[in-house]
């Protein structure tokens, strides 16, 4: 059996020689964190691990897809970091202008499986009819019954203890040092090197790793890799804010209402102490579109998980409204205690529910943007223009 980094060599041969090839791609989020980048590579090697030789001019070529441009690859530190340690490098890797998914979906040769999300963005909505498997591990946004192939779903703390399960259960020879260890170390990311404090960790997960570890070089150092990764997540010396809100991004939008969620690996607080930043923000917010960004912090020190976050629009209606959402959804499980961000057309907030990542946040976002839909989008403002 080939490795994974021969899949992916013999795959960018593949697409080269066969441009008339069916394709089933391994499609990522948008954020293009560690576990989606990981779960669309591993994913796509076990498929490709499962088909049957094909005959000359048969077949389908399985290609992961990281689901943000190339020129965005090096905003993801943590990613290259860790697929580097496993020698597998951006020119391997396949991102979205390498594979145009709407012309194939045209040209009737589209298969799609989604991993680490399951609800496709307003902009790729019309690839939903190519889905044929999801692998995800948020809370469930569509019928179970809508994919051809099925919908695993599971409220673990990351998507790879759900590939690797499924690799283990289907093809366990493709765990050699690398597919393991790239898996083993996102999890522990993922999980806050399962700690029990940061409630992100599941008994699966914890099984998962303990079931990945014999796997790896005796002198792996499970506290070791976590100070790593963390490391590499935060290592933000060379990004502008600008690169700073597009490195761990999701967008979620509703009619002409958008709204985009950025993670930073640091406090809201220390963020928002930059000079002029609401021009930046300000800035920011128009040229991609946004009515309303929203801003999640954090910082881990040992065993504690610290979390903050802010609101962000000139329009103070559209602020206002969604950090009232914010602040009463579901009973009010944020636990939001409001601080003075001293940056105008700003809101920001402790967040003393550390448990609630972006994860359980980007749900209540989703329902105030589909109320707001109904009620209509007027927040009786002016439209948002430039300087």
């Amino acid at each position: 059996m080939a490795s994974l980094l021969e899949y992916l060599n013999t795959t960018r041969e593949a697409l080269k020689s066969s441009p008339g090839a069916s394709l089933h791609v391994v499609l990522g989020n948008e954020a293009c964190d560690l576990d989606s980048a990981v779960s669309a590579l591993v994913y796509a090697f076990l498929i490709y691990s499962l088909q049957q030789v094909p005959k000359e001019g048969e077949g389908v070529v399985v290609v992961p897809v990281l689901n943000i441009p190339r020129q965005d690859y090096p905003l993801k530190t943590e990613v290259i970091y860790w697929l580097k340690k496993h020698h597998i490098h951006s020119q391997a890797l396949f991102f979205r202008q390498d594979v145009d998914l709407s012309e194939q979906q045209r040209a009737g040769k589209l298969q799609l499986t989604l991993v680490d999300h399951h609800v496709l963005p307003a902009a790729d909505a019309h690839l939903d009819t190519s889905v044929v498997f999801v692998l995800d591990h948020r809370k469930l946004e569509r019928r179970p019954d809508s994919v051809p192939g099925g919908v695993v779903v599971e409220m673990v703390g990351s998507c790879c203890t759900l590939v690797a399960e499924q690799i283990l259960s289907r093809n366990p020879t493709l765990l050699d040092a690398v597919t393991a260890g790239l898996l083993y170390g996102t999890i522990i990311l993922d999980t806050v090197n399962l700690n029990e404090a940061a409630k992100r960790v599941t008994p699966k997960d914890v099984d998962i790793v303990h079931r990945l570890r014999p796997l790896l070089q005796s002198s792996v150092n499970r506290n070791e890799i976590f100070q790593e990764l963390t490391t590499a997540k935060g290592n933000v010396s060379g990004l502008t804010t600008e690169q700073l809100l597009r490195k761990d991004l999701k967008v979620v939008s509703a009619g002409d209402l958008k709204v985009g969620v950025a993670s930073v690996p640091m406090m809201v607080k220390k963020f928002l102490e930059q000079t002029e930043l609401a021009k930046t923000l300000s800035d920011h917010c128009i040229s991609q579109g946004y009515s309303v960004l929203v801003i999640m912090g954090i910082d881990i020190s040992g065993e504690t998980v610290r979390r903050d976050i802010a609101i962000f629009s000139p329009r103070d209606g559209f602020r206002n409204q969604l950090v009232q959402h914010l602040c009463e959804a579901q009973d009010r499980v944020l636990q939001l205690l409001p601080f003075e961000s001293g940056v105008d057309g700003c809101s920001a907030f402790l967040q003393r529910n550390t448990a609630a990542s972006r994860k359980v946040v980007l749900p209540f976002i989703k329902e105030w943007l589909a109320k707001k839909k109904l009620d209509g989008l007027d927040d009786h403002q002016e439209p948002l223009t430039g300087h």
